[in-house]
């Protein structure tokens, strides 16, 4: 079984303790995967460590990056800018959040602090239901279908009761038209 990287890592480092340090080394006689594996990584360590980045570019680039920052928040004289004279910058997606925000807080406010019931009523109409006994009419029972009513029967019946139904019959033109 071979050694994973995380253990050839280690040991590459120096970290690996006995008697795992003498048990890889061992592995490492024997094996010859595992020691191109080694050799790969000691290959990275020596590229990484030659494109590291010295002391003098590393605080000339704090030192450009606090000149931004400084540029970006601090007018001349060091003195931070007063509130109204900032600068605010927003990109698309913040700008509809905060859009869609005000509108949840009109729409929540209007209907927690919103008019009298009768304004509300007005804007939003509410019907009431009386389903009872009175109201409900069976046109069928069990016994009895729909086909059994003519149309004529159904429509005086709907006319008795107040509805107001048109009929159209597919594909035939209304007389006079």
């Amino acid at each position: 079984m071979c050694i994973d990287e995380a253990l050839l890592s280690t040991y590459l480092d120096g970290e690996l303790k006995e008697p795992y340090k003498s048990q890889t080394e061992e592995h490492l006689s024997h094996c010859a995967a595992c020691r191109a594996r080694l050799e790969k990584l000691k290959a990275l360590g020596q590229l990484l460590e030659a494109d590291s980045i010295d002391e003098v570019e590393l605080s000339r680039a704090k030192e450009k990056t606090a000149g931004i920052l400084e540029g970006k928040f601090f007018v001349e004289g060091g003195k931070k800018p007063s509130f109204l004279r900032r600068r605010i910058e927003m990109g698309l997606g913040s700008m509809v959040t905060a859009a869609a925000g005000l509108v949840v807080v009109f729409i929540g406010g209007f209907v927690l602090f919103g008019s009298s019931r009768a304004q509300t009523s007005e804007i939003i109409p509410s019907y009431t239901v009386n389903a009872d006994s009175a109201n409900v009419h069976f046109v069928s029972s069990p016994q009895q279908g729909l086909d059994a009513y003519s149309l004529e029967e159904i429509l005086s019946y709907l006319d008795s009761r107040g509805y107001n139904v048109d009929i159209s019959l597919k594909g035939v033109q209304p007389i006079g038209q």
